[in-house]
């Protein structure tokens, strides 16, 4: 037990020097941090007034107004955040096999894939927080949501839940890599796919990509299903309870998925210039 709790407190260290770090640098070009927070508020609180013109001109989707939209929105959005933060590196995957930077970590006394992912802590990546969390907020309090401690601990699994699906689905898009050397426009196309299904009721799709959705892509458990829960929807779904813990235990075994997808990718891994 005690060299268990060593170990998890020489990684915590080692995030914590590796975050230090990764600040600092992106604290060097501060207009970049200045212009981030321009452009990604402006971005999403875009995407919630669209949101208000598509119901206004014409009809709630599938019986979901403009507030339930927003807070299923908002919601998709905290874990959309948080992914930015911690996960950035698997955008790039690619690049780091095609520079070589594995080089360095696999001659490391470390797990590859912790370094992977922590070597860039994103800080300015938390400008994304903001306007998810006024989003959010704002829609909680227009659908009258239940600030109770079991919602608020059911919220805080729903994110945790998300933050590890959307992790994992880049993980292993990105390790695609290693077999292929290419894998950026399967990112780009998996993160825009991400932003679109996570804004809209996955009941306005067919039932054969509301099944895609669900249990080969589970998106659906980012927002849709424990939205549809807090909102007290009918459920397109049942599931034993409820579908708001469902998220967590889908992120848990969608992000152990993506580790083995990870590190059987590595084996694969040639170095630059080989």
């Amino acid at each position: 037990m005690a060299s268990v709790f060593n170990g998890i407190r020489h990684y915590a260290i080692v995030f914590g020097y590796y975050a230090k770090l990764a600040i600092q640098r992106q604290l060097e070009y501060p207009l970049f941090l200045v212009s981030w927070l321009l452009v990604i508020p402006t971005q999403y609180f875009a995407g919630i007034w669209m949101l208000r013109i598509i119901v206004d001109r014409f009809q709630p989707l599938n019986g979901w107004g403009f507030e339930d939209l927003a807070f299923l929105y908002g919601l998709g959005l905290l874990s959309h955040g948080l992914v930015v933060v911690l996960f950035i590196p698997t955008w790039g995957t690619e690049f780091a096999v095609l520079r070589g930077e594995f080089d360095r970590l696999l001659l490391r006394p470390m797990n590859v894939f912790f370094q992977f992912v922590t070597g860039y802590f994103n800080f300015i990546g938390l400008v994304d927080l903001i306007p998810g969390t006024v989003i959010f907020i704002a829609a909680a309090r227009m659908v009258d949501f239940d600030w109770s401690f079991v919602n608020l601990a059911k919220l805080a699994l729903v994110v945790a839940g998300g933050t590890l699906i959307r992790a994992s689905l880049y993980t292993i898009i990105g390790a695609v890599a290693f077999w292929t050397k290419r894998s950026r426009n399967l990112i780009n196309m998996t993160v825009a796919t991400m932003e679109r299904t996570t804004m809209y009721p996955l009941t306005l799709y067919p039932q054969a990509v509301q099944a895609i959705l669900t249990f080969l892509l589970p998106i659906g458990f980012v927002s849709f299903y424990p939205a549809e829960q807090f909102l007290g929807k009918t459920k397109s779904l049942e599931l034993p309870l409820g579908l708001a813990l469902w998220t967590p235990l889908v992120g848990l075994i969608g992000f152990a998925v993506a580790y083995a997808v990870f590190r059987q990718g590595l084996r694969k891994y040639e170095s630059a210039g080989s």
